[in-house]
């Protein structure tokens, strides 16, 4: 079992609950991402000096040393902010609203941005010819200029971040394709979809009362980002369910969509002592799959989604309600079926055709459960 905590995760505990490669992975990452933008920015702020903000005294630099000055000052925050993001992951802020989560991160990226700026100083002063000490290098520090940069660095992350929720608010990396126009005329796609519901969810809510069971699903859902590793992409929360969905090539491959269950199951399992305490109870989800051709489109005007129509998307629905009648906690179409993997991972079960509820041709179905209990 997890221990229960309270405060930010320390970095050994964020990597060490992941396999070696992946956290390697996901922390390279950040921080390359961290790079590419601070090197941006850093880039973007030395073109507004060339037009008039002389702030370091005018070292008289050339292109190819300005570049370099701003690659190590992109390596260097591109190593500190990924680590900070690490240290403070997306849940870490799930209890605060998103402008005192964005606040928070601003201020402690702003004081790392004042030792990047000195580190800026040291890395001028060592190209620069002019004879200046680097205590009257480091006057800057203290100088109203310095506002100015701690302005601009404020808002770069308040942007950064706000872009973050964005995306995060229609799915991750659907921003851009929104922005590029990609929904804004409907357009056929093969996805896997996933509806996850919670068990026995109304006994749950009247006896745990409205404001509590809220919390519990808001911890629930919370503990999903353990599966995005297997790419799930979040189509929309409705209630206590989740749907999640993936291109049918990522859902496939090395069966994602069931691994992605399969993990969701385990944390919640992991972190049972935390449920049991808080609620009482140890949530259990339910799961029905489903691949085929879908439509997705931008639809609304005061308010836009992202938004999938088709048979798939509603027999994934349908398969999800036919857990209870079955006993089962996940079930899958024959279409799945055919194309996940049959490693040794996973035993699948014939259920046979059913009839589902609106179908009117009956759907073969199939269990899966997890060989050896998941050990």
């Amino acid at each position: 079992m997890m221990p229960k905590t309270n405060g930010a995760p320390t970095l050994a505990h964020v990597l060490t609950n992941q396999t070696p490669m992946s956290k390697a992975y996901q922390y390279f990452k950040k921080v390359f991402i961290h790079f590419i933008i601070w090197f941006l920015a850093f880039s973007f702020w030395g073109l507004m000096r060339q037009f008039g903000q002389d702030l370091v005294d005018g070292p008289d630099l050339s292109a190819g040393e300005m570049v370099l000055i701003y690659l190590i000052l992109g390596v260097a925050a591109g190593f500190v902010f990924g680590t900070v993001d690490v240290l403070l992951p997306p849940s870490f802020s799930k209890r605060t609203s998103f402008g005192k989560a964005v606040l928070f991160r601003s201020v402690i990226y702003s004081v790392i941005f004042v030792f990047l700026t000195a580190l800026g100083i040291a890395a001028f002063s060592y190209f620069d010819d002019k004879q200046l000490g680097l205590r009257e290098r480091y006057s800057f520090l203290f100088s109203k200029e310095m506002l100015l940069v701690l302005f601009y660095c404020f808002m770069v992350v308040f942007l950064v971040h706000f872009v973050k929720e964005v995306d995060r608010k229609f799915g991750r990396g659907n921003l851009l394709k929104m922005l590029l126009g990609s929904f804004h005329k409907p357009k056929e796609e093969d996805r896997v979809f996933m509806f996850m519901d919670l068990k026995s969810s109304t006994s749950l809510a009247e006896k745990l009362g409205h404001l509590k069971y809220s919390q519990l699903i808001q911890d629930c859902f919370s503990d999903l980002e353990t599966i995005f590793k297997y790419k799930a992409e979040v189509y929309q929360y409705v209630g206590d369910e989740a749907v999640l969905t993936w291109t049918k090539e990522n859902g496939v491959i090395q069966s994602n969509c069931l691994s992605a269950f399969f993990k969701y199951k385990k944390r919640i399992k992991e972190r049972s002592g935390y449920y049991k305490d808080s609620y009482d109870v140890i949530p259990q989800f339910k799961a029905g799959l489903n691949v085929g051709r879908i439509v997705v489109a931008e639809v609304g005007e005061e308010k836009r989604e992202i938004a999938y129509h088709g048979d798939t998307i509603n027999t994934a629905a349908r398969i999800q309600s036919e857990c209870g009648v079955q006993g089962e906690e996940i079930l899958i179409s024959s279409a799945l079926f055919e194309l996940v993997s049959k490693d040794d991972k996973y035993d699948f079960n014939a259920k046979g055709a059913v009839q589902l509820k609106g179908k009117i041709l009956k759907t073969e179905i199939y269990s899966v459960k997890e060989k050896n209990g998941g050990q």
